[in-house]
């Protein structure tokens, strides 16, 4: 019985602190006291069958010891947003709880240390797809539908706002809302990316054509900047708008082929 204990507190203590850690992330919260939190839960989880508590004694002691890590492991700031903390708190326990019962149901019993490794594959699956859709709606707040104009060339394409683009034209002084190629071929088509890479363009062929020395984003050692008539934001237009054309790749980590200026919040 006492290996059984042990070990039953030891995996109980395991997943009750993975919950916490990943409701934390959740969260965006900084758990505290987790470890105590941790083992106080899985003291409570071992009670039960030494004491035979079932029914619902066992439900309303697990609701009141929920309640108690909720409050113990996080700043209370607010009912609402304890409420929130101890909803995904108890969801993840019983999702936890679901998936062991689902097991044993299929399989019948099953060492304890196989709790453990559903809990960190479950967790750990919630945890990504999390942290997927999160970024994917950070991405919608900073994401624009654009129009580029340019005498008679009109570009449609979404622009993300980043705040790391700092960029200035240091002859004009306006900021620099960076393009890729693929944004700058639509605007001159003649131009091939090898001649462009290469920096072997007739300037006098792009309106204010003009190369800036950069150190940032746009990386190497210069960058050519390019005027357009025209640039509309979400019904805001901008008239003369300094366009840089940068090879850093930048469209693979936004997933877009424009980057705007920080001004342009």
């Amino acid at each position: 019985m006492k290996i059984i204990i042990e070990e039953s507190l030891t995996i109980n203590f395991f997943i009750i602190f993975c919950i916490l850690r990943f409701t934390a992330l959740l969260t965006r919260q900084k758990g505290r006291f987790i470890i105590l939190s941790s083992l106080f839960g899985a003291s409570v989880a071992c009670a039960y069958p030494i004491f035979n508590i079932d029914g619902i004694v066992k439900y309303l002691l697990l609701f009141f010891s929920l309640c108690l890590i909720t409050i113990t492991s996080f700043e209370y700031m607010g009912f609402k947003k304890y409420l929130l903390i101890f909803m995904i708190i108890l969801l993840s326990t019983f999702c936890l709880g679901g998936a062991c019962l689902a097991l044993e149901t299929a399989v019948g019993s099953y060492p304890l240390f196989i709790a453990a490794i559903i809990g960190i594959v479950l967790l750990g699956v919630v945890g990504l797809v999390t942290k997927a859709l999160r970024r994917n709606n950070n991405n919608k707040k900073f994401t624009f539908k654009l129009t580029l104009k340019d005498g008679g060339n009109v570009v449609e394409e979404e622009g993300y706002l980043d705040s790391g683009n700092v960029l200035y034209d240091s002859i004009t002084g306006k900021p620099i809302v960076l393009v890729n190629f693929d944004v700058f071929h639509k605007f001159y088509n003649d131009i091939s990316y090898l001649d462009a890479r290469l920096k072997k363009i007739n300037s006098s062929s792009i309106k204010n054509a003009h190369y800036i020395k950069i150190n940032s984003i746009g990386q190497g050692t210069s960058m050519l900047v390019f005027t357009i008539d025209e640039l509309l934001i979400d019904g805001k237009f901008f008239k003369n708008v300094s366009l840089g054309l940068s090879f850093s790749g930048f469209e693979k980590s936004f997933g877009k082929n424009i980057l705007l200026h920080c001004d342009f919040a």
